[in-house]
């Protein structure tokens, strides 16, 4: 079964052919597919969120998917500031980086595709005026935005 309808994968298709200008890579820290359940490590949403991410990057060329086991692959994770699984890194380490923890689902499915259509353009969506004050910024920020289906 798959988790983006046909209907919707022809339209992103379409759109991602137009809207995306340039490759963008996304990094999917998971851990990997086992029968044997070790406790401390369950990862309830990480299967169903490496089938969204593969399902999306078959979608265009310009998508470029790296799947990540935490665990096999921890200095790699901890580099990232990977904190928790499933997590979805979009961009690299030397541009702009965009890091969403979870499944995005639902309304949380739109704000993925949106930010892979920025970093695909490379351009800022932010008016000029928060750009200029963006600059004076001379430290490090870090934004977190949390989302809730209410």
């Amino acid at each position: 079964m798959t988790l983006i309808p046909d209907r919707e994968k022809n339209d992103l298709k379409r759109a991602m052919r137009t809207d995306l200008k340039n490759k963008v890579s996304i990094k999917l820290y998971t851990q990997r597919a086992s029968a044997l359940a070790v406790p401390g490590r369950e990862c309830r949403y990480c299967g169903e969120t490496q089938q969204l991410m593969e399902e999306l990057a078959a979608l265009s060329p310009k998508l470029e998917l790296e799947i990540i086991d935490v665990y096999a692959q921890s200095e790699e994770a901890r580099e990232a500031g990977i904190e928790r699984i499933p997590a979805i890194v979009l961009g690299d380490t030397k541009g702009s980086r965009v890091k969403f923890y979870g499944i995005p689902m639902g309304h949380e499915f739109p704000t993925i595709i949106e930010g892979i259509k920025t970093l695909s353009r490379g351009v800022s969506p932010l008016t000029m005026d928060s750009r200029k004050k963006l600059k004076r910024v001379n430290h490090p920020i870090h934004i977190q935005v949390f989302v809730t289906p209410n």
